[in-house]
């Protein structure tokens, strides 16, 4: 419940200056480290993992993010709201740290903790119950995306179950991590 009060609280004025950084050094960066802190299974640096699990969950994201663009472009159900590239410097500093903030976040909260506290309720840890658990988080995850349209759910969605079968696959959570965050860069850069 916190995840959600924390991360959608409405943005900062517009006029206030560095709003993406004040936003994500007052909200995120602090939810994130409340989220690690509250993890039970502490996530583990292995660099050989992590690049791996980086280098098989990236590919697989931008794929999945470009049919999806594809498809809502050719069937009319494009998102209301257009995302618009960073300008200057302060704005790509801005943008930069947004995709990263959001991407360790959503991945500590959607496929650490959440799946986890799902576990703990089934009280029980078969393959049938993990498979579960990362589904579940999975489709509130791609609720989460519903502003951006049904072409965005997909997505979400299909994005969530790769990097669910990452980390479950790998434990790499900087892994999946490094590739949410540039992938959301990767958004900024074909804005």
């Amino acid at each position: 419940m916190l995840f959600f009060v924390i991360f959608f609280t409405p943005n900062t004025p517009h006029n206030y200056p560095f709003e993406g950084i004040g936003y994500s050094l007052i909200w995120r960066i602090p939810a994130l480290v409340l989220i690690l802190l509250l993890m039970e299974k502490k996530p583990l640096i292995s660099p050989k993992k992590d690049i791996l699990t980086l280098t098989a969950a990236l590919p697989a994201l931008v794929v999945i993010g470009f049919l999806a663009s594809f498809c809502a472009t050719h069937t009319g159900h494009v998102p209301p709201e257009e995302l618009v590239p960073p300008g200057g410097i302060k704005g790509w500093i801005d943008a930069i740290l947004l995709s990263f903030s959001v991407g360790f976040l959503e991945e500590a909260y959607f496929r650490v903790y959440l799946p986890e506290r799902l576990l703990e309720q089934s009280q029980e840890r078969t393959r049938r119950s993990v498979i579960n658990a990362f589904v579940v988080s999975s489709l509130i995850f791609a609720l989460c995306h519903a502003y951006e349209g049904p072409w965005g759910i997909v997505n979400a969605v299909l994005a969530a179950l790769v990097l669910s079968l990452a980390y479950i696959k790998s434990s790499s959570f900087l892994g999946i991590a490094l590739a949410h965050g540039l992938f959301n860069i990767f958004v900024f850069l074909n804005a």
